[in-house]
């Protein structure tokens, strides 16, 4: 999991200071991505930036084994956040 966190924090460009452009730190991301983050939209944005990312590479992703289907299905989460692709 940690090579997944490293290698989104390498995919996302540094600003001035050495922030990520996309505010998430490789450490923020294993910690969603190994479902600890408190948040059940994180892992589904996760799970969106990868399969968008995997379809413009031409790259099969193994099946997802916690998170399948449409999030949108479920009533306890929120579609719209997930949308927005934002993570805090």
């Amino acid at each position: 999991m940690a090579s997944a966190a490293a290698e989104w924090s390498k995919s996302s460009p540094s600003g001035p200071s050495g922030e990520r452009a996309y505010g998430v730190s490789g450490s923020r991301v294993e910690q969603i991505i190994t479902l600890k983050s408190g948040v059940l939209e994180y892992p589904w944005i996760i799970r969106a930036y990868l399969l968008s990312r995997s379809e413009t590479q031409g790259v099969e992703l193994t099946p997802f084994m916690a998170l399948r289907g449409n999030p949108h299905d479920y009533w306890f989460l929120d579609g719209d956040f997930i949308d927005r692709g934002e993570i805090d």
